[in-house]
């Protein structure tokens, strides 16, 4: 099949790429940065360079399409634009060029269902743009993945700066999941006939677990701060009040993730056949991650140092 995969530069767009082309798809890019596609340039058969957000400019990007890939969403801690004009808007104007190329199915890569989240901004703009995507008329697959393993490396950056900061008692709860087992279902969702699909990793784990994992991972003594989630909160509720949407909106997400359990559950067995997920030992205890390509409760290190490449183990390493 041809598909078009919009956000192809990003963390996940360009694994998606990837895994696409590896099973014999014909792959375009959407691409608002040409030079940031040069690691996957090879898989990619032919580009569109747009901004999403400008309709006009997604004009003939959809033309002889089978299937297209969404993981347009607004990223980053600055932004001129809103989640309302990139997670909605982007999304719907892809969404309109699509019906009028003909293309059969549309895939949308959206965030992880936990009703903690629900009235966060980003996530209302994804459901917006969820329901607009049902109504269609065309076939469509949502993925709900839960966050990356690679958004949490802000545990490995204050193990760094030698403390790291936990909210209520370190309990929270989170399954991340690999970034290369989303692009595989949003392959899977190409041929497949899911309509939803919840991924979320095998482990669950509590955030003071993560934090312990990565003054592992550096060898160094743990040092771990609790602050009460009421303080995060607050400061949140004032952030919401003080600045405008596209500077707290960008901060919302990650900042309410921190105090609450964000749970998915674990990879649909059409996707990975993974076992249920499994509760984290206790801070502090449980097995050692092992070599990438291993199974362990927190880091795996490919090297023997931190800056060799460290990762999170608790889902199988793949290399695409």
């Amino acid at each position: 099949m041809r598909v078009l995969v919009a956000g192809a530069t990003g963390y996940l767009g360009s694994r998606a790429v990837r895994e696409l082309a590896t099973r014999g798809h014909r792959v375009r890019a959407l691409v608002r940065t040409p030079d940031k596609l040069a690691p996957v340039r090879s898989w990619v058969d032919d580009v569109h360079v747009a901004d999403a957000t400008d309709a006009a400019a997604l004009a003939g990007c959809c033309d002889g399409v089978d299937v297209v890939v969404s993981a347009i969403g607004l990223v980053g801690r600055r932004s001129r634009l809103t989640c309302w004009d990139v997670d909605y808007g982007a999304n719907h104007a892809l969404l309109q060029e699509a019906r009028r190329a003909g293309v059969a199915k549309f895939v949308y890569v959206s965030v992880v269902r936990a009703p903690g989240l629900e009235r966060v901004q980003l996530v209302r703009a994804k459901r917006k743009f969820e329901e607009e995507l049902r109504g269609s008329g065309l076939a469509y697959t949502v993925l709900y993945p839960n966050g990356f393993f690679s958004d949490m490396d802000e545990f490995l950056a204050m193990a760094r700066k030698g403390r790291a900061v936990v909210f209520g008692k370190g309990t929270f709860r989170i399954n991340p999941v690999d970034g290369a087992d989303v692009a595989a279902a949003a392959a899977d969702a190409v041929t497949g006939a899911a309509e939803e699909v919840d991924l979320g990793g095998p482990d669950v784990l509590t955030h003071e677990a993560i934090a312990r994992e990565a003054f592992r991972a550096l060898g160094r003594s743990a040092r771990i701060t609790r602050l009460p989630a009421w303080t995060l909160r607050a400061a949140l509720a004032v952030l919401r009040r003080a600045t405008p949407l596209r500077v707290h909106g960008l901060l919302e997400f990650p900042l309410t993730v921190l105090t609450q359990d964000v749970l998915a559950p674990a990879t649909s067995p059409t996707t990975s056949g993974r076992p249920p997920p499994r509760t984290a030992e206790p801070p502090g205890a449980g097995p050692a991650a092992g070599p990438a390509g291993q199974r362990g409760t927190g880091f795996s290190c490919r090297g023997r140092t931190p800056e060799a490449g460290c990762r999170y183990g608790v889902a199988r390493a793949r290399e695409r």
